[in-house]
């Protein structure tokens, strides 16, 4: 197999991400994949940044068997031995988290959304390249625009996967692969999203400062 891992950022990079970029960089090596930067509006370049991350879909990428997108306040969870391309299957990440923001994607879009297809948090997504090429031939520049500067990547990747008829296909153990660093349960994480929230209710702090207090911690 060949498979690649990709981030995308548009602008300078700031610590966080610079670290992000390392740490990923590092586990695609681990996993005996390829890794790229995206960098710049290259998708579509008049969306929205978040939508820019759709450039995975893009032929350039048909060389490889599995694409993982990650966002750049990604790591993996210090330890990780488990290979996100050949020990998973799955497309994204769907929790009650998930099911609560699709409920108000339906009420704001309702001639864009079908309840029977999935929607998948936009910090991770693992697609095959058969399910590239299929949602590739949907990509509609007035449909995504739509979703530019609000529900972005995760409402596209929505109106995809309803035009291309695919199924759910969650990536396993609900949060494990994206876990929101306030969150409990982060010891048994496989990747860590740097939020500013420190505990669920609330009392933020700078994304670097949560950082820092995972790698006291030994997480990251």
């Amino acid at each position: 197999m060949k498979n690649i891992l990709l981030q995308h950022w548009t602008g300078n990079q700031p610590e966080l991400v610079q670290k992000s970029v390392a740490n990923m960089k590092k586990y695609a090596i681990k996993c005996g994949a390829n890794y790229r930067l995206l960098e710049g509006n290259g998708f579509r370049s008049w969306l929205a940044t978040p939508c820019q991350k759709l450039w995975m879909l893009d032929e350039e990428f048909d060389e490889y068997d599995v694409v993982v997108m990650v966002d750049p306040d990604m790591f993996t969870r210090k330890g990780l031995q488990e290979n996100i391309f050949t020990d998973v299957t799955g497309i994204g990440m769907y929790t009650e988290f998930q099911a609560n923001l699709f409920i108000k994607l339906q009420q704001q879009y309702p001639l864009l959304t079908d309840k029977d297809f999935p929607y998948w948090g936009g910090a991770i997504y693992r697609l095959e390249r058969e399910h590239r090429v299929e949602m590739r031939k949907y990509l509609n520049d007035a449909e995504m625009t739509a979703h530019s500067g609000n529900f972005n990547d995760e409402g596209i990747m929505h109106r995809l996967a309803t035009h291309a008829r695919i199924p759910m296909q969650k990536l396993p153990g609900g949060f494990k692969w994206c876990h929101c660093s306030y969150r409990e349960g982060i010891e048994e994480s496989a990747m860590i999203h740097i939020r500013t929230k420190t505990i669920p209710t609330g009392n933020k702090k700078p994304k670097l400062d949560n950082y820092y207090t995972l790698v006291k911690r030994g997480l990251i």
